[in-house]
């Protein structure tokens, strides 16, 4: 394989690998929204999405800081939300019965923080990108 062959494929597998993990945190982030926020999500997940495509191109063409805050961001959202299925699976294994009035705020203010903490770490990054 030649060196621009070569650097086809690494560009196309790091699309995919962006595109993956944005389509994982976008929905990582909406199960919350609307959990919680129910038809009001509905209307701001289109805007969601657009902040998730409009991060992957730019973390795609910039690939500074811009990566580093897409690729954080989006692990904050899905770890969180791991942590979360976790921990209800692990309490539903015990008989407990969430009460979805306390844990959907709950559940939306996790991955928002997740969703935060990422992006500042993102921010404060000072290695090349990826």
């Amino acid at each position: 394989m030649s060196a621009h062959g070569s650097m086809i494929l690494g560009r196309a597998l790091r699309i995919g690998l962006y595109a993956v993990l944005g389509w994982l945190g976008l929905y990582s982030f909406a199960f919350p929204l609307f959990g919680y926020l129910s038809y009001i999500g509905a209307l701001l997940f289109p805007l969601v999405g657009v902040i998730e495509v409009v991060g992957a191109v730019l973390a795609l063409t910039k690939r500074g800081r811009w990566a580093w805050v897409y690729l954080l961001g989006n692990s904050g959202v899905l770890t969180v939300t791991l942590v979360v299925f976790g921990v209800v699976l692990v309490g539903v294994s015990v008989h407990w019965q969430p009460n979805t009035e306390v844990t959907a705020p709950l559940y939306l203010a996790f991955t928002s923080l997740g969703l935060v903490l990422g992006v500042v770490a993102g921010a404060r990054m000072q290695r090349p990108a990826p």
